[in-house]
């Protein structure tokens, strides 16, 4: 009786892996995707001998260019799921389905999907990083490329079917939504190369990549329109929560997205990073004011503000929304009557208000109150002092005008105002007495 076939599997950084023979002098190695305990060890096993006997049962009908495939599919499958590639395999021994249509090449758009929904990740952890863009990303592929090039062979893809993508793009299009089309098809066609290996050159050449050209202008609140979209009633709490922690604090839009109760220690003022777009965590101590607006908040969402969850919700705890965060911070900014023309403009120079442009705020503002760039990178994240640079002009202007400084957040909005502790209180007065206070004067105030 011929011996049931077996993979090798091992727990290796945070994940099951099988390695199969693909022939008698060939092995492949497969993470197994769902499985990260070493507690999923009897899971894992049971996989493994699946993936093991799709190998051979193919190998022995000559099949084999086709295991590979199959395996990868059931490698990052479970359940259901993995009893339809076994089913799949089956109709292929059978003869029930064309061998030719299974053994098709992989196109542009299944590799790139790979790509985009984490699946390369699991395969490749050390060559290809988490995609934290990953929405924005599949957007950009379905708006701009899948139609055009989805259907192409990855290892037919051609200088030309990317010249024909960027053709097509809007004339109106900024350098800067142009660019990143082309670096998503230099990144996937990249990572077909290695580590995929689908293909032995990278085709697009050194150039390809459309020059960004000239910046726009900077755009920034000035802090007297920060205090009136903060006092506004017109704008959610939630909302106007996190446009002035982004303006005191510097964060990017996704990084505050993320942010939990347990990055902050608002017994010391201090808040961590460790995830972040460069990852390189970093840690400050935040502003006095947003410390104790943070700790109002808290109170206003009690039972919500668990360890874990997010900081950015409504009192409600439906999260922020960030989807249209753009159109969503003009539509505040008008409903609060603000109305200064360039903060809705869109030319060549110059692009509509942002959230990202709070971050802006948040520098300009910064550097002409004297705050040096050491100061300010701490807290952006920015790797260069050019990063930097480019919003010392804006600074000066600040400076020069007299805008002057933007208001402590447990001044600008108001209903946080009303709970935060007092400028001159006891000193005995303890912080539960306030946060308890908080809750309960900002519960009648909302109702």
């Amino acid at each position: 009786m011929a011996r049931r076939a077996t993979g090798s599997i091992r727990f290796r950084s945070g994940r099951w892996e099988v390695q199969v023979a693909l022939s008698p002098t060939e092995r492949s190695t497969y993470v197994l995707a769902g499985l990260d305990q070493k507690s999923d060890e009897p899971k894992a096993r049971e996989r493994a001998d699946v993936l093991a006997e799709i190998a051979a049962r193919l190998r022995s009908r000559g099949h084999g260019d086709l295991a590979p495939r199959f395996l990868e599919r059931a490698a990052g499958q479970s359940g259901k799921a993995l009893r339809d590639v076994v089913e799949a395999v089956e109709r292929v021994l059978a003869g029930r389905v064309d061998v030719a249509a299974v053994a098709a090449p992989i196109t542009f758009q299944s590799f790139a999907e790979e790509w985009t929904s984490g699946m390369l990740h699991s395969r490749f952890p050390d060559q290809v990083k988490a995609k934290r863009s990953a929405k924005s990303d599949e957007f950009r592929l379905k708006l701009y490329v899948y139609a055009l090039v989805g259907h192409i062979p990855i290892v037919d893809f051609t200088l030309d079917h990317a010249d024909a993508v960027m053709r097509a793009l809007d004339k109106d299009l900024s350098p800067a939504s142009r660019r990143h089309v082309a670096q998503l098809l230099h990144r996937i066609l990249g990572l077909a190369q290695y580590p995929a290996r689908l293909i032995s050159a990278q085709p697009l050449p050194r150039g390809f990549l459309p020059k960004l050209g000239s910046s726009k202008a900077l755009t920034y609140l000035y802090p007297d329109e920060d205090a009136q979209l903060l006092a506004s009633p017109k704008v959610a709490i939630g909302r106007r929560v996190l446009y002035g922690f982004l303006t005191r604090e510097g964060l990017r839009r996704s990084e505050a997205e993320r942010l939990t109760w347990a990055d902050l220690d608002l017994d010391r003022g201090a808040l961590t990073l460790d995830t972040n777009k460069t990852d390189d965590p970093r840690a400050w101590a935040m502003d006095p004011s947003v410390v104790r607006a943070l700790v109002a908040w808290k109170a206003i969402l009690g039972g919500r503000a668990k360890s874990g969850s997010q900081v950015f919700v409504e009192p409600t705890g439906v999260p922020v929304e960030l989807e249209r965060a753009a159109e969503q911070l003009r539509d505040d900014l008008r409903a609060a009557g603000i109305v200064r023309a360039v903060l809705f403009e869109r030319s060549k120079v110059r692009q509509p208000v942002r959230v990202h442009d709070l971050r802006a705020t948040f520098v300009t503002l910064s550097l002409a109150a004297g705050r040096n760039e050491g100061w300010v990178m701490d807290r952006t994240g920015h790797t260069t002092s050019a990063m930097v640079h480019r919003y010392r002009r804006a600074a000066r202007t600040v400076a020069e005008l007299g805008l002057g400084a933007i208001a402590p957040l447990d001044r600008a909005i108001p209903e946080l105002a009303k709970t935060c502790e007092p400028r001159v209180q006891s000193r005995h007065q303890s912080r539960e007495d306030v946060v308890e206070r908080s809750g309960a004067v900002v519960e009648s105030a909302l109702k």
